[in-house]
């Protein structure tokens, strides 16, 4: 009997703290046993594919998923058809999608598919047949933007072919060079007064050329590209950009010269009118930290036009980089100066000179963001949405220099690799992609926070409320209530919380008979992560474990007898909320229930006290 106390007090998770780092882990875990992740499998397309990329895209209320030479045409609706369509795209065994797009002219799609460099782009409807076909140049898994007759994409690597690409309206590619870049995004922006002012802007990481012990592995850039480039004159950058500039990210913390370097993704958040976009940037530095920075367009805008040269442009009468109507007549001194790829002495900044949003040590590979709006007069919410290589996702609450973590999605089995993610904002629905599945994700599924009003606002999801007139967590509107800043539960009815839910009323209690002598673990369901769960018998804490995954606070009653009868419960509590989650009345019996009693979770558990016992 020593043996096995002595293990289970080894195993003993101290309950003065919430689990696993209080606040900085999400609030909510949520597997497939606890929702149902509505999935749509990618048949011919399976675990052992080469392709270690995928693209998503949305259109005529259908998600299409493309990934090495199939596409595939999938609904999410109760009665759903699935089909490939890569029959009239790829009938060579090396042909890939390089691109999809939203289409155009009514299409739904705009796809290529590449053989070595023989690219083909078509538009496509929703029955897989195609229209419109041009030949191209493209590279599958990069990134790319279709803007009218224009296309946008990038080539990675080193060599001469690395840089932003035009194709269809006035082809153009960037000056050759040997540093290796990795782009992550292209963004438009666009100057309703003057579309002469459109611009394009590329985020991208590249490898350092200073290997020095002080210096960073990774420099994380953006470059800004006028839409209205037309290339250089017949003697000097003739088909190759005229306008480019380039720029340094920072994210970290300048002070102490703590930078995170290597940019890994980037998601934008339109704005409202009026108002810049909001680039928020992926980033890891060399001891595998995350950070999330927030830039704003009109501020990386900014610096392009008022920073200083790395190069000096004094003998120059015009400033490098200005949109103009016909960039091939511009001056030769110009253009000659533009071939050296021009780099901004200033860096872009995050809004406001920010420190990062969001630091972990969590592995996020990428990010999506979301704007969940207010009642009239309220600003609304921004909701990041982050992949984890354990296959997880976390959605988190941007909520100053304090991310708030709703919830942790667990939607296929623990080690999948998520390869993508689409978020359909309109639905509030996010896609998560891996090599044989696609998922939806409901960001307004409220349900799971419980049937309880004080449950369901210190959720602090913008995306719920509480319903007082249903007494349910139901998706935001008019008629609920929440508290998105604080999680402030008084704002629920008084006759809806109360110091201890449950208190000691003992006819909601489940008597348990147990044999003499025999051993008896109680479970304790954990409902939320930033709560302290024990186990109180006749009000007096006991000794308690957490099982592995942390989904459940153990009692382990070694030796039952008279001494052990009595009233058992556990209790959260988080902040000034307290709730009793499971109780039970004990009694020893002849014909008691024991072992048998043990929920298979808890398994591992008993297995190790009755070895060492």
């Amino acid at each position: 009997m020593a043996q096995v106390v002595l293990v289970f007090v080894m195993l003993l998770v101290c309950n003065s703290l919430p689990l696993d780092g209080g606040l900085h882990t999400a609030r909510l875990q949520l597997t497939r046993s606890d929702v149902d992740f509505p999935r749509r499998e990618l048949h011919g397309y399976g675990v052992d594919s080469s392709s270690n990329t995928q693209l998503l895209m949305e259109g005529d209320g259908l998600i299409y998923a493309g990934s090495g030479q199939l596409l595939f045409r999938l609904s999410f609706q109760a009665e759903y058809s699935q089909g490939q369509m890569h029959e009239t795209l790829c009938t060579d065994s090396e042909c890939g999608i390089t691109v999809m797009q939203p289409g155009r002219d009514g299409y739904p799609l705009f796809v290529c598919t590449a053989t070595g460099d023989q690219t083909t782009c078509c538009n496509m409807a929703a029955n897989g047949s195609s229209s419109g076909c041009v030949s191209d140049f493209t590279r599958g898994g990069e990134p790319a933007l279709l803007i009218g007759d224009a296309l946008y994409t990038t080539y990675s690597g080193t060599g001469y072919r690395k840089g932003v690409y035009r194709s269809h309206r006035g082809t153009l590619v960037a000056p050759s060079g040997q540093v290796d870049q990795r782009y992550v995004k292209i963004v438009e922006k666009r100057n309703r007064d003057s579309p002469l002012q459109d611009k394009l802007y590329a985020f991208y990481t590249e490898k350092s050329l200073d290997q020095g012990p002080e210096s960073d592995i990774y420099i994380p850039r953006v470059s800004q590209i006028c839409m209205s480039d037309l290339g250089g004159s017949k003697d000097i950058l003739q088909f190759q950009w005229t306008s480019q500039l380039i720029g340094r990210l920072s994210c970290g913390d300048p002070s102490r010269k703590l930078y995170y370097t290597e940019l890994l993704d980037v998601a934008v958040l339109p704005s409202a009118p009026g108002e810049a976009d909001r680039v928020y940037g992926l980033f890891r530095n060399g001891w595998q930290m995350r950070a999330v920075c927030v830039y704003s367009v009109s501020d990386i805008s900014h610096v392009f036009s008022t920073s200083a040269f790395t190069i000096p442009t004094d003998s120059l009468k015009e400033r490098p980089g200005k949109c103009v109507s016909d960039s091939q007549r511009l001056s030769p001194d110009l253009l000659k100066y533009m071939k050296n790829g021009p780099e901004m002495v200033d860096w872009m900044k995050p809004v406001d000179n920010r420190p990062p949003l969001l630091v972990s040590h969590r592995h996020y590979s990428h990010i999506q963001v979301d704007h969940v709006g207010g009642t009239e007069g309220q600003e609304g919410h921004n909701v990041l949405l982050l992949s984890m290589e354990s296959g997880a996702v976390h959605k988190v609450l941007e909520n100053g220099s304090d991310p708030f973590i709703i919830a942790e999605y667990h939607p296929f089995q623990p080690g999948t690799r998520i390869l993508s993610m689409l978020l359909d904002s309109s639905e509030k629905k996010l896609y998560v992609g891996s090599s044989g599945e696609v998922v939806q994700i409901d960001l307004r599924n409220c349900s799971v926070y419980g049937d309880q009003c004080a449950d369901c606002i210190l959720a602090r999801d913008p995306y719920c409320g509480w319903d007082h007139a249903h007494e349910k967590c139901s998706p935001y509107s008019q008629n609920t209530i929440q508290d998105v800043e604080d999680g402030e539960f008084g704002k629920c009815a008084e006759d809806a919380v109360s110091p201890s839910i449950g208190g000691d009323k003992k006819g909601d209690v489940d008597t348990v008979d147990i044999s003499k002598s025999s051993r008896h673990y109680l479970p304790c369901p954990v409902e939320s992560h930033h709560a302290v769960h024990r186990w109180l018998r006749d009000g007096e804490e006991r000794p308690s474990l957490m099982d592995k995954e942390q989904r459940q606070l153990v009692l382990l009653i070694e030796d039952m007898g008279p001494d052990d009868e009595g009233y058992y419960r556990c209790v959260s509590t988080e902040g000034d909320y307290n709730k009793t989650v499971a109780q039970y009345f004990l009694r020893v019996s002849s014909g008691g229930q024991g072992l048998r009693s043990c929920s298979l979770a808890l398994a591992p558990l008993v297995l190790m006290a009755l070895l060492l016992s």
